[in-house]
């Protein structure tokens, strides 16, 4: 009988630990669109995706857009499980945003024009700038570029 009612249990715990944890879901490019500008992601070298603690997840057309809606408070950091940024040089690959470096680049423009882009490694990220010149941050670089503007 506690064999029983012990299986049962743990079963229900494993559902509802899986049920709350969720992946990144792949970018419909040309179908999807940015919760923060409501264009539709075209681009596979750009995108992004938060995906909260209750497994909800919103796609940007870039990862500009993710932040200025971080930023702007549409969502509390505290509400987020992942930040996922699309690696530039692995079209419509995620990588976590957090551990990202990020390419600033007049000659590399991004979908909403701030010339972001972002790599899962340091060495992709310095090749990138070896063609396209530019400046290279992190995660909480970007986070601060993009506050909004105080008047």
């Amino acid at each position: 009988m506690y064999h029983k009612a012990f299986n049962i249990i743990f079963i229900l715990i494993s559902v509802c630990f899986c049920s709350c944890s969720t992946g990144p879901e792949p970018i419909n490019y040309g179908k999807d669109q940015c919760e923060q500008c409501r264009m539709t992601i075209m681009d596979n070298k750009f995108g992004a995706e938060i995906i909260t603690i209750k497994g909800k997840i919103y796609k940007f057309d870039a990862a500009e857009c993710m932040v200025r809606y971080l930023n702007q408070g549409k969502i509390n950091y505290s509400e987020v499980d992942k930040f996922l940024v699309i690696d530039a040089s692995k079209p419509g690959q995620f990588t976590d945003a957090r551990k990202a470096y990020y390419l600033i680049s007049e000659k590399l423009l991004s979908p909403m024009g701030a010339g972001l882009s972002a790599y899962e490694t340091l060495n992709d990220a310095e090749t990138f700038r070896d063609k396209y010149t530019g400046v290279l941050t992190h995660w909480e670089g970007i986070l601060e570029r993009l506050q909004p503007k105080t008047q």
